[in-house]
C-alpha cells in the first residue's frame, strides 16, 4: 500500500469522528449556536427592561412595559408591536421604522406612534413593524437590521437615525460593538469567518467568547447604559462613519427588495426660527439629505411639518425632542400622503433616480467641543434647506438630564431685553442666557420666556412673552454639546429685573461675580 493510501485511510477516523461530532453539535447544541449567530432577546424572570445583548448594546425585553406613563408592547423580535407573522402572508405591505426613542415613540401609547398612523390611513393590508429603539444609533440599527428586523419581509424602511448618532458621549459605539464587528473585519476576522462554518467551533466560541461578553454588558438598561459621567469630545458615531451607516441601511434594505425613505426628525428648537446660528447637529442633517439625495429617496422634513403647522412646542412635544400624540398624527398623516401619493399600498414605487455619484467626505465643525465655521455650507454640496437646525438633545436624548427646560417655553413675540455678558474666565463652547419670569424665580421647573446663545462674551438678545419683571440664568456650555447636566450654571435670580427698566439702560451680565446691573 501507497504512503499516500496510509495517509487517507489514517485520515478516515478522524474525519468520521469529527463528522459526528459536527452533527452532535448541531442536534445537541441548537439553541446555543442560535444565540451565537443572534442572540434572542431575553425572556422574563429578573432581567431588566433593557437586558445586554452583545451584537447590540442592549435591547428591549419582550413583554409588556410602562414607560413615561404608557403602555409599550415588545414582540419577540424585541420590536416594539404585536407579534408579526414570519413569512409575511401574501398582499401584506409593511413599512418598517428605524431610529432611536423619537422613531420608537417614547411618552406615546402604542397607536399613537406615527407609523401606526400611517398604516391605519393606508388600508388593512399595511402593516407598520417599529424596529427603532431608545437610544440606537445607526451601528445598533445596522446590527438589528441583520439579526432579526428584516426577518419582516419590509417594502420601504423609512430611516430616522439621528440624534443618537450625533450625540457627544462617554463612548463611541463602533468601539463597543467590536464583539460583532470582529467578524467582519481583520484577518482574525476572516479566518473566524472560516470557521464559523463549523458548528463545533460556533459553539465552542459561544462558551468562551460570545457568553461572556453577553453577560459583561455593561449596559444592562437603558437608565444604566447613560449613567457614565463625562463624555469624551466625540459623536457616538463619527460623521462619515454615520454617511457610511446611512449608505449601509440603504444597501441592506435594498438586498431584501425595500425601497427606503428618511425621516428627519425635530426637537423644540426647530420652531424658533430668530436664531438663525448653526446648531451641532446640523453636519448630520445634511449628511441624511445627501444620502437621500444620492439614492433618490424622499425626505419627511419633520422640523418644517411642525413649524408649518402653527402649533406650540407644549403642542408638538412632550420633552425637548420627543414628539407627542399630536406631533406623531402629523408625521403619520405626512408619511402616509407620501406613499399614498405613489401608490404604495397598491405595489407603487416610492423612490426616484437619485443623483448618483461617490460619498463625499464630510468634515465635522463641532468635533472637541468648537464651532471653527458658524455658518459653513452643507458639507458635500446637499442643499441644507432653510435652517434646518433644531434642538440639541445633549449627550442623552433618551432618558438623562435633559437640559434647564425640558418642557419648552422659548420665545414668543413681545418685548426685548439686550445687552453686554461679560466673563473672564471663558475659554471656548456656548454660553446659554435664559429668562424667567420673577415669580418664578424659586420654581424647580419655571416657564422659560426668551433666550440666547452666544458663541462668546459680548451683546446679546432676548426677545420674550408677556412679563413685567423677569430673573436670569446662564450656562456655559463649554462643550458646545447643548444643554446637560455638566453645563456651569450661573444662578442670578436673586436679582429681579424690571423689564420697564430694562428697555431703558443696557443690562449687563457680569458671569465672573453673577451679578446684574442696568447702565443708564
Amino acid at each position: 500500500m501507497s504512503v499516500a493510501k496510509k495517509v487517507v485511510f489514517s485520515l478516515i477516523p478522524t474525519i468520521l469522528v469529527l463528522a459526528a461530532l459536527e452533527g452532535g453539535a448541531r442536534v445537541m447544541f441548537s439553541a446555543e449556536l442560535s444565540a451565537w449567530d443572534a442572540p434572542p432577546p431575553a425572556e422574563g424572570g429578573q432581567t431588566p427592561t433593557m437586558p445586554g445583548n452583545p451584537y447590540l448594546i442592549y435591547e428591549y425585553r419582550p413583554g409588556k412595559h410602562i414607560q413615561a406613563g404608557e403602555m409599550v408592547t415588545i414582540n419577540s423580535m424585541g420590536m416594539r408591536g404585536e407579534e408579526p407573522t414570519i413569512p409575511k402572508p401574501a398582499g401584506v405591505r409593511r413599512l418598517l421604522t428605524t431610529g432611536d426613542s423619537s422613531i420608537f415613540g417614547f411618552g406615546v401609547a402604542d397607536e399613537h406612534v406615527f407609523s401606526e398612523v400611517a398604516a391605519r390611513a393606508l388600508g388593512d393590508n399595511v402593516e407598520a413593524i417599529n424596529a427603532a429603539t431608545p437610544g440606537y444609533s445607526s451601528f445598533q440599527t445596522i446590527n438589528l437590521l441583520k439579526l432579526r428586523a428584516l426577518e419582516t419581509e419590509p417594502d420601504v424602511v423609512v430611516i430616522g437615525n439621528l440624534w443618537s448618532d450625533n450625540n457627544f458621549d462617554a463612548f463611541v459605539d463602533k468601539e463597543l460593538l467590536a464583539t460583532y464587528n470582529a467578524y467582519a473585519t481583520g484577518a482574525a476576522g476572516q479566518l473566524r469567518g472560516l470557521l464559523a462554518t463549523s458548528a463545533l467551533f460556533r459553539v465552542l466560541d459561544y462558551r468562551g467568547r460570545v457568553k461572556e461578553a453577553a453577560e459583561n454588558v455593561k449596559w444592562g438598561d437603558a437608565e444604566r447604559m447613560f449613567d457614565k459621567g463625562e463624555h469624551i469630545g466625540l459623536r457616538r458615531v463619527e460623521i462619515n462613519d454615520y454617511a457610511q451607516n446611512l449608505q449601509t441601511i440603504v444597501d441592506l434594505a435594498e438586498s431584501v427588495g425595500s425601497e427606503v425613505l428618511f425621516l428627519l426628525p425635530a426637537n423644540n428648537e426647530d420652531l424658533d426660527t430668530s436664531n438663525q446660528n448653526q446648531k451641532a447637529w446640523d453636519p448630520y442633517r445634511w449628511v441624511m439629505r445627501d444620502t437621500a439625495s444620492r439614492n433618490g429617496a424622499p425626505v419627511i422634513d419633520v422640523p418644517a411639518l411642525f413649524t408649518e403647522s402653527g402649533k406650540t412646542r407644549e403642542d408638538l412635544f412632550v420633552d425637548e425632542m420627543h414628539p407627542s400624540v399630536t406631533g406623531h398624527a402629523i408625521i403619520g398623516d405626512a408619511l402616509a400622503a407620501l406613499l399614498a401619493e405613489a401608490d404604495w399600498a397598491s405595489g407603487g414605487d416610492v423612490m426616484h433616480n437619485g443623483t448618483g455619484g461617490p460619498m463625499p467626505s464630510y468634515e465635522d465643525p463641532f468635533v472637541g467641543g468648537s464651532v471653527t465655521n458658524g455658518n459653513a455650507p452643507a458639507p458635500g454640496g446637499g442643499d441644507p434647506g432653510p435652517n434646518p437646525g433644531g434642538g440639541d438633545p445633549g449627550p442623552n436624548p433618551d432618558g438623562g438630564d435633559p437640559g434647564p427646560n425640558p418642557d419648552g417655553g422659548g420665545p414668543n413675540l413681545g418685548p426685548t431685553i439686550e445687552g453686554e455678558l461679560t466673563f473672564s474666565g471663558y475659554t471656548q463652547g456656548i454660553i446659554q442666557i435664559d429668562v424667567f419670569p420673577a415669580d418664578e424665580a424659586g420654581s424647580s421647573n419655571p416657564q422659560m420666556l426668551g433666550t440666547d446663545r452666544l458663541q462668546s462674551p459680548g451683546a446679546f438678545r432676548v426677545q420674550f412673552g408677556s412679563a413685567d419683571r423677569v430673573v436670569f440664568r446662564a450656562y456655559h456650555d463649554a462643550d458646545s454639546d447643548g444643554p446637560d447636566a455638566d453645563d456651569r450654571l450661573f444662578d442670578m435670580t436673586t436679582t429681579v429685573i424690571s423689564v420697564e427698566d430694562a428697555r431703558a439702560g443696557k443690562v449687563v451680565i457680569n458671569l465672573d461675580d453673577e451679578k446684574i446691573n442696568i447702565q443708564g
